[in-house]
């Protein structure tokens, strides 16, 4: 028999689900006849009910063996990743706020599960890994945009920052450099819908049911170049969080994002992806901030 109490980071969750995680090393049709056969009790009350909420201090018995026990869990190791070197912009308890370099997934994926931000996060903070938490990211960016990520370091961030994200209590700002003159400010509305396939979006005028809204706010902040209005910085604020909303934004203006050949911009001294940068996010009156040196050393190399 082997006793379990359950902490802040396990409460609030399935009893299945936690399960799940506990027991990586079997099938999800085993715990459910593990569960059938009561060999679960929590403060000593046989359980039966799969959806019962763990609350914390639970305690949570197993009546089987040790060695049943452990056939059936493989212990968490965090994969080391080649290089973690994580630029971090703010830490505490709570949260671990990052700079992402391009060119790093925010997610392990079926092209790569090694070097990405998450595997470096859990490397780095290997300690408060185990088999039913890992520090997740709150919010993602595509492979090849920098800027702020920000990772709950405990389940209770997590429900916290998740929720602040949902209900857009977040302002998430980002810098670009587009093509072309962009003269004024304005903003995009719109219904953004997605090619699988071709993992593109576009932009439409009318709701469907395979579309999302997306909203967003641009402000010009310089023009530069050869010629005035060769290229223009951009201040982009996303009230939705949507894939490519961004880039397929500014394509629709006419401005494509320099570098973003899938949407329409074209290459530039050997650019190959987006001048795009996830640079400010305030949350809660507190302000997360970040720079792009490549959107800074572009920006001074063709003024």
């Amino acid at each position: 028999m082997r006793k379990i109490e359950i902490t802040k980071n396990e409460s609030e969750q399935r009893l299945d689900r936690y399960l799940l995680k506990y027991f990586n090393n079997t099938t999800r049709s085993n715990i459910y006849k593990l569960i059938r056969k009561k060999v679960f009790k929590i403060n000593g009350k046989r359980m039966t009910q799969e959806d019962y909420f763990l609350m914390e201090n639970d305690i949570l018995e197993i009546y089987l063996t040790e060695e049943s026990i452990d056939a059936m869990v493989k212990p968490f190791v965090p994969v080391k990743p080649e290089k973690i070197g994580l630029d971090i912009v703010f830490e505490d308890e709570e949260i671990l706020v990052l700079n992402k370099p391009k060119g790093v997934l925010t997610h392990p994926d079926k092209s790569e599960y090694k070097n990405t931000l998450a595997t470096m996060v859990h490397y780095y903070l290997r300690d408060l890994c185990t088999n039913t938490f890992r520090p997740a990211p709150v919010h993602r960016l595509d492979k090849n945009t920098s800027g702020v990520v920000i990772f709950a370091k405990t389940y209770e961030a997590l429900k916290k920052y998740n929720t602040l994200m949902r209900e857009r209590d977040v302002e998430k700002f980002y810098i670009c450099v587009v093509h072309g003159k962009l003269s004024k400010p304005g903003e995009v509305k719109g219904y953004l819908i997605k090619d699988e396939i071709q993992n593109k979006v576009r932009i439409v005028a009318r709701d469907s049911d395979e579309a999302k809204y997306c909203h967003s706010k641009y402000k010009p902040l310089q023009q530069f170049g050869e010629y005035i209005g060769e290229y223009t910085l951009v201040e982009v604020e996303l009230l939705t969080g949507r894939s490519h909303q961004i880039r397929a934004s500014m394509q629709l203006l006419g401005h494509s994002i320099v570098g973003d050949l899938k949407y329409g911009g074209r290459r530039v001294d050997g650019l190959s992806n987006q001048l795009l940068h996830s640079n400010r996010m305030i949350i809660e009156g507190r302000t997360f901030e970040a720079k792009s040196t490549e959107i800074e050393d572009f920006v001074k190399l063709h003024s």
